[in-house]
């Protein structure tokens, strides 16, 4: 059986961590991308970092999440990384809709030309699965439980981010 590889954004927070573990226990190949800053933070994936292969990259640059997916060959993106606290995304509302949402369409792009427009072998025609993390505070003040077919009125930044990565 062929491994499969993915590729995590957010593979630094408490979801990314975990999701990471379970792929790792499932014989998967994972790959972080990973925000190059001065005191990088690793504690969530501290016990993991021997198995994963981390990416320098940040979802507000188209270039470095082609690399990461050029890279790596996922078969699989993961995409946890956001601007993800929500009184944070009324002080910072247009870095939040950067990351948050528009994060989220520059991963799916760089999927899309992965297999349609870089001619290396690995790559020609690969069909990438994407996951996009959601939130419940895409729907705002609906009442519980909510399903696919309740209305996304979100009540902040961070939701309306959310909204535009799931549209």
């Amino acid at each position: 059986m062929e491994t499969k590889t993915a590729l995590i954004t957010g593979i630094t927070g408490q979801d990314g961590s975990f999701i990471a573990e379970l792929l790792l226990d499932k014989g998967y190949q994972v790959y972080g991308l990973v925000r190059r800053l001065s005191k990088p933070n690793l504690d969530n994936i501290e016990h993991i970092t021997d198995d994963v292969h981390l990416i320098d990259g940040d979802l507000a640059d188209q270039s470095s999440i082609i690399n990461a997916v050029n890279k790596s060959c996922p078969d699989e993106i993961y995409n946890l990384a956001a601007q993800s606290f929500v009184a944070t995304s009324w002080q910072q509302s247009e870095y939040t809709c950067n990351i948050t949402g528009m994060g989220a369409f520059r991963v799916f792009e760089a999927a899309r030309m992965i297999g349609k427009y870089i001619k290396e072998k690995d790559h020609l025609g690969k069909q990438i699965k994407v996951y996009q993390a959601s939130s419940s505070e895409q729907f705002g003040n609906q009442p519980a439980p909510q399903n696919e077919l309740t209305p996304m009125t979100p009540r902040s930044p961070y939701g309306a981010a959310k909204v535009f990565a799931h549209n």
